[in-house]
């Protein structure tokens, strides 16, 4: 008997087990499948001095929350508006503001689009509108190829969970191990395509949803079943169940209310954790049920290890039906390995040259120009260099535990940032950076949307990036590494000696900062 009650127990159970990669790899998941969209603000404008519709698809003009609310009281009160703390109407910019906000509904590839188009067809900027286009076509890409994807990694992960107490974040990136890579984005977009067009029927959508609800975690226990079998095996296996699957997303409004109360942080650590574990535990007893009542195809849903009682330790990969595909010697990912001072050298270039090109390209993808970021003027951002080098060499005892080392990331990155900041104001009497709209700021030097996100760099970095780059250095000799070292650092201390007579300024880049400022900084 389906009973929302059991498996929301067993689900929390689950949780419990396993909190910490439980919670990580929804921020994870969260971070690479939601927070590229959530800054963009669903609202279209009319502008009435052309006629000529706009879509707006940034926030900084945004009415938040918190405006409506003080709007709506002071109309009741027939009073202005009165000012509220900076705390609370500052978190008005970045994915953070976003969802303080609530302003994260769906639609923003349809906003997208549309804009795109009025750009074309209305404004003649066309500059603009091909930068709109190549965004559109790479969101296209990566919502097929990396959302949907690891949405099936998602379901693996917890899969594995509701049996095993120790199962690891990199379950998410499985599929991407195995090597059906495109058989699982064509599966999840023919699924999500159908849901789209059952859509126009009104109710069609709403039933197809629940019908197709199964596919991510039948693709994460047997992705080698053919396309139309696992569509076909996720309807029969919700007929009948389609209902109390509606009844279960609803049990969870509760939880739901609670983030928007909490700003989101009851999701993130233990909102959305629970509900995927909750949802596994559904499959599985969904799976059982059909097994036994013989649907066709349930004889393909034959990993026995994700059956049972709960044991102890990790899911036994070797056992699995499909094997990882062999790693090359430079993807071995040693997190723990040793970098010579040449090595570190050259990683602090490569990220700081990697921090120079993601802030170039994501001001280009914003606003349609290319704007040198940062104080120097060469290809690089030493802050996000120095960054990596800090936490690779200063929290190398904690490496072994990723929560201890995200949370002490933030902090060396915070303060690294904040220093900067202060530096550069007292030298320059100008600013390279300012948070101040952004939710949890100081002095709108550092934000806590940044430090996440400087923290889950430095979990790629440390886990991945550095590693992988270590073992192709290793293939380098000594010699041109020592020639590289000597050159790379040659070049930037006259960048220094430059910049700090000359720094890079300008409309995109600076901002100046008042006396005032000034003087209450060094007071």
């Amino acid at each position: 008997m389906f009973s929302r009650s059991s498996l929301k127990r067993q689900g929390k159970s689950a949780f419990y087990r396993n909190w910490k990669s439980c919670i990580i790899i929804c921020f994870i998941y969260t971070v690479l499948v939601g927070g590229t969209i959530i800054t963009i603000n669903r609202r279209v404008d009319l502008d009435y001095r052309d006629n000529i519709p706009k879509i707006n698809i940034n926030n900084f003009d945004a009415d938040n929350n918190s405006d409506i609310v003080n709007e709506f009281i002071n109309g009741l009160n027939g009073e202005q508006a009165k000012a509220e703390p900076e705390f609370f109407t500052s978190a008005t910019r970045g994915v953070l503001g976003s969802l303080v906000n609530n302003v994260s509904r769906s639609g923003s590839y349809l906003f997208g689009v549309l804009n795109a188009i009025n750009e074309l067809l209305f404004k003649n900027r066309i500059w603009a509108s091909v930068i709109i286009i190549i965004g559109a076509v790479l969101s296209l890409f990566y919502w097929i190829f990396v959302s949907k994807v690891l949405e099936v990694g998602n379901a693996r992960f917890f899969l594995e969970n509701k049996k095993y107490t120790k199962t690891k974040a990199n379950k998410l990136i499985l599929p991407y191990r195995l090597g059906k890579t495109t058989h699982i984005a064509y599966t999840m977009f023919l699924k999500n395509l159908y849901t789209i067009l059952w859509s126009f029927t009104i109710v069609g959508g709403f039933i197809k949803n629940y019908s197709y609800y199964l596919v991510p975690y039948i693709l994460a226990e047997n992705p080698n079943m053919k396309t139309k079998d696992i569509l076909k095996l996720s309807r029969d296996m919700m007929d009948g169940y389609k209902w109390e699957m509606f009844k279960l997303d609803i049990s969870f409004i509760g939880y739901y209310l609670l983030g928007i109360i909490t700003f989101n942080i009851s999701n993130l650590v233990f909102t959305n954790p629970y509900i995927n574990c909750t949802k596994a535990e559904t499959y599985m007893f969904i799976r059982n049920i059909s097994k036994t009542k013989g649907i066709t195809n349930t004889q393909l849903l034959k990993d026995i290890n994700l059956e049972g009682e709960v044991v102890l330790g990790e899911y036994p990969l070797y056992e699995y039906m499909l094997k990882a595909s062999k790693q090359h010697r430079w993807l071995k990912f040693n997190y723990n390995r040793k970098y010579s001072i040449f090595d570190i050298i050259l990683i602090f270039f490569i990220v700081a040259v990697i921090g120079y090109l993601w802030e170039t390209l994501f001001h280009l993808f914003l606003y349609g120009e290319i704007v040198k970021k940062g104080t120097l003027h060469g290809p690089w951002l030493p802050i996000y260099g120095a960054g990596a080098v800090a936490m690779l060499v200063l929290l190398k005892p904690f490496r072994k535990n990723p929560f201890i080392y995200f949370v002490l990331s933030m902090v060396v990155c915070g303060i690294i940032e904040y220093a900067t900041s202060v530096y550069l104001e007292l030298v320059h009497h100008m600013s390279w950076w300012d948070y101040h709209g952004y939710f949890l700021n100081i002095n709108g030097r550092v934000c806590l949307e940044g430090l996440l996100l400087f923290a889950t760099g430095g979990i790629l970095i440390t886990y991945i990036i550095a590693p992988v780059l270590g073992n192709l250095l290793d293939k380098v000799s000594k010699k041109i590494k020592i020639i590289l070292c000597i050159t790379l650092v040659a070049l930037i201390a006259c960048d220094f000696y430059f910049s700090g007579k000359n720094p890079n300024t300008g409309e995109g880049v600076t901002s100046e900062i008042k006396e005032s400022k000034i003087e209450e900084i060094i007071s």
